[in-house]
């Protein structure tokens, strides 16, 4: 271990120390989804979300002969992050659905639900120094929250709002910063953007570690939102805000082959005391300080001595190149350990995907993409025994999207299908076509049906202006149909 970390910290001084480098808002879809294209194409090694400026930057000028297309709509937007001041995303939407009560959480929305009529968010950043980047943002939502419709509400969420300060290999984000520790494009099993994102503290490297096979790091702690009577301790349920820690671990020990290491943490609220000791602990030998028959000279509710409610995933993408350029990426995920081992994961996530940014002549050519994911889960994740409200944050799952599609709190697996097709008409013009079918486990006491949604976005220009729209309809895991409509304005 000593022997790491002497070498990260020889590979961060041959570095230098540069600029610390702004985040690309997760509320700008279009220009996200373009570098999704861009991961693959140009092997950028990086295994989370928000993509950081600097990084899309570098490798963006590498494609710039081979992919002029890509290169002119990531570069005309990317040039706003790139600013000493600048207003770099602003989106109004207004929406209307058939059947608004049945209380339907749009996957990966930060809460929005189906009956949302309007969606206001803005971003804009300062930078004062090279070592410094102040961003102010902020989403406004008719509808958010709460484990169910009748506790839905408006909410007006600073996501965006961060400092921060450091170099290239250290970097430190204080503030409303989203995290997504997954290279799935359209869901994440530990965090993503299901759930509206709390204040949080982050370390990171911006650029990897070039001489330690791309390494990249990242750790940040976030306070959640309140929850009622939520938490158990000393033989009660109190109220309180719990914590979440992140980590990822990322490498690339053969070019265009990224593994990544994940973990998250829930942890504390109520009275529940924590120390930093409690965290290393936790973090190092899960077994003793998770599962009740092994946690030693503990006195008294064996739940009061457990640290938490912990997720582990080992995440691997592989980037082909040719004439066709492709990725498969893959993920391996436990909610607990298995026989008692560390080394173990337990109650298991599999997942797997399949992107394809430009698609061969014979399957319409390069203005058309393809993106394909399956997940699938069992019964415990986003449950459990300490948090009454499980892995959630203001009611909703941080993980996958999925989590929220059943009765609040059964603890019931289920299997996801995401298929996405994507069509480039032209500059800053594009189709986008969505179908997601989940379908829970047949052992639950309560009866689900499966769910098929169809969700249609497109993004366009009209009178010098960036206008689109969007259809999402289908049935949901409790048979119940739902048609929205959105209405879409950015800048």
């Amino acid at each position: 271990m000593r022997r790491f970390c002497l070498a990260a910290a020889l590979a961060a001084t041959s570095l230098g120390a540069k600029a610390a480098s702004p985040y690309i808002s997760l509320q700008d879809s279009y220009l996200t989804g373009r570098i999704d294209q861009l991961v693959v194409v140009a092997e950028i090694p990086t295994m989370r979300k928000p993509y950081n400026v600097k990084q899309v930057r570098h490798h963006l000028e590498l494609v710039k002969d081979d992919y002029p297309q890509l290169y002119n709509e990531i570069d005309r937007r990317l040039s706003r992050y790139e600013q000493t001041v600048s207003v770099t995303y602003a989106e109004v939407g207004l929406a209307a659905a058939d059947n608004p009560e049945n209380g339907k959480v749009l996957p990966n929305a930060r809460g929005e639900r189906l009956d949302s009529q309007y969606r206001v968010t803005g971003h804009a950043q300062y930078r004062p120094h090279e070592h410094v980047v102040l961003a102010v943002g902020g989403l406004a939502l008719d509808s958010a929250g709460g484990q169910n419709q009748s506790e839905a509400e408006s909410d007006v969420i600073p996501i965006g709002s961060y400092a921060a300060f450091g170099t290239d290999s250290f970097q430190v984000d204080i503030g409303y910063r989203e995290h997504w520790l997954s290279p799935f494009n359209e869901s994440a099993m530990l965090s993503s953007t299901n759930a509206r994102p709390s204040f949080s503290v982050g370390i990171s490297n911006p650029m990897p570690f070039e001489n330690l096979w791309n390494l990249q790091y990242e750790v940040y702690v976030s306070r959640l939102e309140w929850v009622e009577e939520s938490i158990y301790y000393n033989g009660e349920r109190e109220s309180g805000r719990p914590a979440l820690m992140g980590t990822q671990l990322s490498f690339e020990p053969v070019q265009g082959w990224t593994i990544a290491l994940n973990r998250t943490f829930q942890f504390g609220g109520g009275s529940r005391s924590v120390t930093f000791k409690d965290i290393w602990d936790a973090f190092w030998d899960p077994v003793a300080n998770d599962n009740k028959d092994k946690i030693e000279g503990c006195e008294g509710d064996i739940k009061d001595c457990e640290f938490g409610n912990q997720q582990a995933s080992i995440s691997s993408r592989i980037n082909f190149g040719g004439e066709v350029p492709f990725a498969i990426y893959m993920e391996y995920a436990g909610e607990d350990s298995a026989g008692h081992h560390n080394y173990r994961l337990g109650n298991l996530a599999v997942s797997a995907g399949l992107h394809i940014p430009f698609l061969p002549d014979w399957l319409g050519g390069e203005n058309w993409s393809l993106n394909y994911e399956f997940n699938e889960w069992q019964n415990l994740w986003y449950n459990h025994q300490i948090y009454g409200d499980g892995y959630t944050n203001d009611g909703i799952v941080m993980g996958h999207w999925g989590g929220d599609n059943r009765v609040f709190n059964d603890a019931i697996g289920a299997q996801a299908h995401t298929l996405k097709l994507g069509w480039q008409r032209g500059v800053g013009r594009r189709y986008e076509l969505t179908y997601r079918t989940l379908e829970n486990q047949d052992y639950s006491r309560n009866e689900y049906s499966t769910a098929h949604e169809l969700d249609l976005r497109y993004y366009g220009n009209l009178f010098g202006q960036n206008w689109g729209y969007r259809l999402y309809g289908g049935t949901t895991v409790f048979d119940e149909s739902f048609l929205r409509g959105e209405l879409i304005w950015q800048w």
